[in-house]
């Protein structure tokens, strides 16, 4: 039986996270959006009786703060004499595929993980990897 393991980094602060990785996200509460149905000049009598405005979220953030994944277009206008994917074109199942997650929680912060400590990891739990 097979599972899906989501292995994408949720957009939210980290304060772990290095300087072009930090998500910063401002919330913006309800009543400041009846300033802007004020601005509008929107009769408040168009909306519910107790409504009090919409809460809205700002979010700052680069590209590689959270999971993506790079186009072959951010590579190259082309690809095998084809014209190059953008991020739109990529089909979902390039995203999607067969996978072993390797157990390396023993490892210390920043210490590498060698091919002998993969293969012993694939020994123990007797797992092959596929083309």
């Amino acid at each position: 039986m097979s599972k899906i393991i989501d292995l994408s980094k949720p957009v939210q602060f980290n304060s772990g996270d290095p300087f072009f990785m930090k998500v910063k996200v401002k919330h913006k509460p309800h009543k400041k959006s009846k300033m802007l149905i004020r601005f509008l000049g929107l009769p408040f009598k168009l909306f519910p009786k107790n409504f009090c405005g919409w809460a809205d979220d700002y979010i700052k953030m680069g590209v590689h703060a959270t999971t993506h994944i790079d186009a072959p277009w951010h590579y190259s206008p082309t690809c095998g004499n084809n014209p190059a994917k953008s991020i739109d074109e990529v089909p979902l199942e390039w995203c999607m595929g067969a996978g072993i997650v390797l157990d390396m929680t023993h490892k210390k912060d920043c210490e590498a993980i060698t091919i002998a400590d993969i293969k012993q990891f694939l020994k123990e739990h007797d797992l092959k990897i596929k083309k």
